[in-house]
Parts: C-alpha cells; sequence; structure tokens
C-alpha cells in the first residue's frame, strides 16, 4: 500500500514539476508557478498551522515546508519518503 502511494507521489511531484517548468520558460503566470501548499490551503489555514507549532526549530521547518518549498518538491519528497518507509514494512 505504502508503495502504491509513494509511486503516486511520485509521479504525481514530476508531473507538477512538468507542468510548473513549461509554465516558466513559456512565461506565463497560471496556477503552476509559484504553488505552494499554502496557496492549496488558504492564508488562514496556513497561519494558524504554522502558528500552532511553538517558536523555534519546528516553526522554522513548518514555515519552510509549507510557504516555501514547491508543492512538486513536497510531493515528490513524500514518494521518497512512502518508498523508503515500505522498505521496512512487510504486507502478510
Amino acid at each position: 500500500m505504502f508503495t502504491k502511494a509513494g509511486m503516486i507521489s511520485l509521479i504525481a511531484g514530476f508531473v507538477v514539476a512538468v507542468f510548473t517548468g513549461i509554465s516558466k520558460f513559456m512565461g506565463t503566470d497560471n496556477f503552476w508557478v509559484g504553488l505552494t501548499i499554502s496557496k492549496l490551503l488558504g492564508d488562514d489555514t496556513t497561519k494558524a498551522l504554522i502558528d500552532f507549532s511553538d517558536e523555534g526549530i519546528l516553526h522554522d521547518s513548518l514555515y519552510f515546508l509549507v510557504v516555501n518549498l514547491p508543492f512538486s518538491g513536497f510531493l515528490i519528497g513524500l514518494g521518497v519518503f512512502l518508498l523508503v518507509f515500505s522498505l521496512f514494512i512487510k504486507n502478510h
């Protein structure tokens, strides 16, 4: 199950990265350019999520993950994490 989810996440991440690259190459400003998790969640939810954590490393890491990291990078990272996690889980 984790292997399939990891593969789907990797494929989706690469597709989003390709669309972002094509949009940047063409010089158009559309939905794919600058897509982050904060744009998907909205301003209020993003602020509540980031303010939920205390100040420090967790707060800075969460801010980077939600606001600065491109969505394709998030999907690719999630896919890699799920694939590595699936190596340690046995299917019965």
